[in-house]
């Protein structure tokens, strides 16, 4: 046999695997960056947390992108949590940088499955703060407090009452080229207060609020506001939150 023919027919052979190998390069799922940053702090009792880091594509990889979730679960007593979170992810041969950080605050006011329910809050990664944003210390921490509150309000479902989370300040600014081994503690505090969902639908006395009618066509109280009964644990209620002054 014809040795050159030989070399040549070999040659065929190879050049589809080794155009399907360079095609699916960006496709080869591959390990998550060695450089990272951590992100910990307070949550209350009865709160969890949910981070989703989401990873872009730079370069030539058609658009791709991973994500990658990290949780800290329900706890009936305060606790911290802590996540150290990649600032890059390899795909293949594709460097997919960390774009944001999606933050889901999970909270429960009671033991049914709907009395549970959630905020959102972010990091988002930029190539230059705002003006105003804080920046990382000398120590390499960034230090942040999200103010928590439950907004109650009657159900008309289930006939109870029922609340919203509401958290504020959940959430940075972070520079691309300076969050490699830094820390950003982003702890999460509760007021002891509770606050009506709707404006002027509750008046507020010293034991506590109470549920007023609303104006014809309007949600907010009549002038001078009518106070009415609600129910609550199958309990008729006159005042929140000890149903009874």
């Amino acid at each position: 046999m014809n040795p050159t023919k030989k070399s040549y027919t070999g040659a065929l052979l190879w050049w589809p695997a080794l155009l399907a190998l360079s095609l699916n390069a960006c496709s080869t799922v591959g390990p998550l960056g060695a450089e990272s940053f951590t992100l910990e702090g307070e949550l209350p009792a009865d709160f969890a947390l949910k981070a989703q880091a989401h990873y872009g594509a730079a370069g030539n990889c058609g658009g791709r992108s991973q994500t990658k979730t990290f949780k800290a679960d329900f706890d009936s007593h305060p606790h911290e949590y802590r996540f150290r979170i990649p600032v890059n992810y390899r795909d293949g041969t594709c460097d997919l940088p960390l774009a944001r950080v999606g933050l889901f605050i999970n909270a429960r006011y009671g033991d049914k499955d709907w009395q549970q329910t959630y905020d959102n809050g972010g990091l988002t990664i930029i190539d230059q703060l705002p003006e105003g944003a804080p920046a990382f210390r000398a120590d390499g921490t960034l230090a942040k407090t999200a103010e928590c509150s439950w907004l109650f309000q009657e159900s008309k479902l289930n006939l109870e009452i029922s609340k919203v989370l509401d958290c504020t300040n959940a959430g940075a600014y972070l520079t691309r080229d300076k969050l490699p081994n830094k820390t950003v503690n982003l702890s999460f505090k509760l007021k002891p207060e509770e606050l009506p969902y709707r404006d002027n639908t509750w008046i507020k006395f010293p034991k506590g609020w109470k549920p007023c009618l609303p104006k014809e066509g309007w949600q907010g109280c009549q002038d001078p506001p009518v106070f009415k009964t609600y129910r609550n644990n199958n309990r008729e209620c006159t005042i929140y939150p000890n149903c009874t002054e």
